[in-house]
């Protein structure tokens, strides 16, 4: 039985837009995740954003309803709206080429989306995806279940999430679906922006939607060398994101509620705390120093960030 309850002539179509870079060790089994969706009206758009490493055109063998886009190396946010622009689909939905879907996510989700007109975003929970000590994953079919009776949602994590997404709610990329109005609303990803681009997407999308999650999971999210989250870098993009956003559009929230400004300071805070703490155990002191310093400032752990604040300037002294 169609878990829809909707003769599939009637199903809305849905584009699921896969941004590649180098990707060729994952990206037939991401792309099998999508197939086995058996949702019949879909069209699959794989972004590739200059690579080097395959000929991503053969991936429309496995598929009539794939497209290969080719692009030059413009970046995720770019490839994303490309595909996005260049879809024909009601629903967007979104999968890093790394990742994997669960059975019956799209029919859980797309059920939903048209039982509640006035939610424009849905998502729902993922599972770490972690390699053991040589390096191999174990079986997707081993951590992944059925999810296409997926019908209640977490109270939690739905609604209007304005406050929620500031104070650190996760909406998993490879979780999400869209209606296709949602992406014209905004603008689009921002291209301009190096890290955190899906993190300002969601917080834009808060605003103007409700966003509600599925009760369960539905993907895996793999960890490996080369997820973003290894990355460090110098500046403490989510707290600048962060400050940006209030300064945007208030502590308000489209629900009537009011964030405390000492919550999202603290909340601030923390984020300088933990990109001290990633820095510090990676020698970068200076770095370090400075964010111990605003979180110290500003109330993230005072304790320990006066602590590690000492440990930085002591370090400088005797490596100086």
């Amino acid at each position: 039985m169609n878990p829809t309850h909707v003769p599939p002539a009637q199903l809305p179509l849905v584009s699921v837009i896969i941004p590649v870079r180098n990707g060729r060790e994952f990206i037939d089994e991401a792309l099998h995740s999508v197939l086995a969706q058996h949702y019949p009206a879909l069209e699959v758009l794989v972004i590739n954003d200059g690579s080097s490493d395959d000929d991503y055109d053969r991936l429309t063998s496995l598929d009539p309803c794939i497209r290969v886009i080719h692009l030059d190396g413009r970046g995720v946010s770019f490839a994303r709206n490309t595909g996005i622009r260049q879809a024909r689909g009601s629903y967007i939905a979104f999968l890093d080429a790394d990742d994997i879907w669960f059975p019956g996510k799209l029919l859980a989700q797309i059920r939903h989306m048209e039982k509640h007109p006035d939610v424009g975003v849905i998502f729902g929970g993922f599972i770490k995806w972690t390699c053991d000590a040589q390096g191999k994953f174990p079986p997707a079919e081993t951590l992944s279940h059925d999810c296409a009776c997926l019908e209640r949602i977490n109270p939690e994590r739905s609604g209007w999430l304005y406050h929620r997404l500031l104070m650190g709610l996760l909406v998993g990329m490879n979780t999400a679906v869209i209606r296709r109005e949602v992406h014209a609303w905004l603008g689009g990803f921002r291209e301009d922006m190096r890290i955190g681009e899906d993190y300002d997407f969601w917080l834009r999308a808060s605003r103007i939607t409700q966003m509600h999650a599925l009760d369960g999971a539905v993907a895996l999210y793999r960890i490996h060398a080369q997820s973003a989250m290894h990355k460090l870098d110098d500046e403490n993009y989510l707290g600048r994101l962060l400050l940006g956003t209030v300064a945007r559009y208030s502590l308000n929230n489209l629900d009537g509620s009011l964030l405390k400004e000492k919550s999202f300071r603290r909340r601030v805070a923390m984020t300088y705390f933990n990109h001290g703490y990633a820095h510090y155990w990676h020698g970068k002191t200076a770095v370090a120093r400075r964010a111990f310093r605003y979180s110290l400032l500003h109330g993230g752990r005072r304790i320990r960030s006066a602590i590690y604040w000492l440990l930085s300037c002591l370090k400088k002294k005797t490596t100086a």
